[in-house]
């Protein structure tokens, strides 16, 4: 022992390339372990992520797209909707029953499997890296354009109200929906509404109500109804509902047309523990409120389309209807309206005319319509909670289309200016 340290000799490098000092060594390469549980996660998602079943999924829209824009012609815009791209699953009725047979999946179906089929083609595919950043970004937005959609669809809500000049309003109404609601009042401030909705009035069913010991028992119900003079009717013995001296009601086929509104009509008897307080025949064609009383306590029953309240009220102080001079062409119609609401001491004016609505809270109030010899106006009340996620998903898309060619671009010019 020399006590010297051991030198142990350098194994030669090989020659580099001309004007290198240092020798060229590969670098080992290093492997990834996924987790146990991302690899699981994949395997999972991994049968989901078939572009085969992105292919299928985009033919059976395609179908519906097709089939409902046709059936559109007969059964009118907002029906297609509902049955075709607003269901899970379009249904075959038998004739004269009310069993339905689902025979295709709707947009719902559609949409929900082609969501999981993205998210599930991210985690089984595609690598998570900066060159596809914008990919990744791109179809974030697709996916967030997917969630927007699905929130509107169920979540908005669309209504009217119709004021005369001078008139002042704290709820909108449906343009589509219809509701048999009973009336408690018997406070002095304010009432209490007890709704029920069209669809729900069957015949033969009875329906328990949020009052105690209340029930509504449905003694006959008409989907759309004409209302006409007692002495049109076929027969005497022809099956209608009385709605007063000089009006009944006779069922008749429900209706599709954009400029046509169902009338539906039930004959109903409200019972209090048991006992009838009262039996009416009511319809949404003749909305006129019937009094009657439970004790002493005083109560209305209705049949009028679907309200829906507001914490502030508005009030129609002008409207005007511009006309093109010589011509009974519109040029312009405007809602001059006060916005009073009590809770966020809000008291103003607003002018709502074409494309410049009156943007409150959650909502939005269009100019619609107007009618009455311009006496009243309509106005469009739209509430969407996702109205912000259709602009953000496009400019996620955009962007996400920007840095990936952005990317190619660069790359290709590099290319270019080395060789």
């Amino acid at each position: 022992m020399t006590g010297k340290p051991e030198v142990t000799p350098r194994t030669p490098e090989a020659p580099g390339p001309p004007g290198a000092g240092i020798a060229n060594q590969p670098r080992p390469k290093t492997s990834f372990t996924a987790l146990p549980a991302f690899t699981a996660l994949k395997g999972v998602f991994k049968p989901f992520a078939s572009l085969r079943l992105t292919i299928v999924c985009l033919a059976c829209a395609m179908f519906i797209v097709f089939v409902g824009t046709l059936d559109q012609v007969q059964i009118g815009v907002y029906e297609a909707q509902l049955r075709y791209f607003k269901s899970f699953f379009l249904y075959f009725t038998l004739p004269g029953s009310n069993f339905r047979i689902p025979y295709f999946p709707g947009g719902y179906t559609l949409g929900a499997v082609l969501l999981i089929n993205l998210i599930a083609a991210h985690l089984a595919r595609f690598k998570f890296t900066w060159k596809k950043s914008g990919i990744l970004i791109l179809h974030s937005g697709l996916i967030l354009l997917l969630i927007g959609q699905l929130i509107t669809s169920v979540f908005e809500q669309e209504s009217q109200i119709q004021l005369d000049e001078g008139q002042t309003k704290n709820y909108s109404e449906s343009p589509y929906f219809d509701e048999l609601a009973i009336i408690d009042q018997s406070k002095s401030d304010s009432d209490e509404v007890i709704s029920i909705p069209a669809s729900r009035l069957i015949k033969g069913q009875t329906i328990s109500l949020p009052v105690k010991g209340l029930q509504l028992q449905v003694d006959e119900s008409y989907e759309n109804a004409a209302l006409i003079n007692p002495n049109q009717l076929p027969s005497p013995n022809y099956p209608h509902l009385r709605l007063g001296p000089m009006a009944v009601a006779v069922a008749i086929q429900k209706t599709y047309k954009q400029n046509e509104r169902n009338q539906p009509t039930a004959a109903v008897t409200l019972l209090k523990d048991g006992q009838a307080v009262g039996s009416w025949a009511l319809s949404s064609g003749f909305p006129q409120p019937v009094q009657f009383k439970i004790g002493s306590d005083p109560f209305e029953i209705i049949f009028r389309p679907k309200r829906y309240y507001r914490p502030f009220s508005i009030t129609l102080e002008e409207f005007k209807h511009d006309r093109y001079a010589g011509t009974d062409i519109a040029k312009n119609f405007s809602s001059k309206v006060r916005l009073v609401d009590p809770t966020a001491h809000e008291n103003r004016e607003a002018l709502i005319y074409m494309n410049h609505p009156l943007w409150y809270s959650d909502l939005i109030l269009y100019q619609a319509g107007f009618g009455n010899n311009d006496k009243t106006t309509v106005l469009q009340v739209m509430k969407n909670p996702s109205r912000v996620l259709p602009y953000l998903a496009c400019g996620m898309m955009a962007l996400g289309l920007m840095i990936q060619f952005g990317m190619h671009l660069v790359s290709f010019v590099r290319r270019r200016v080395i060789a």
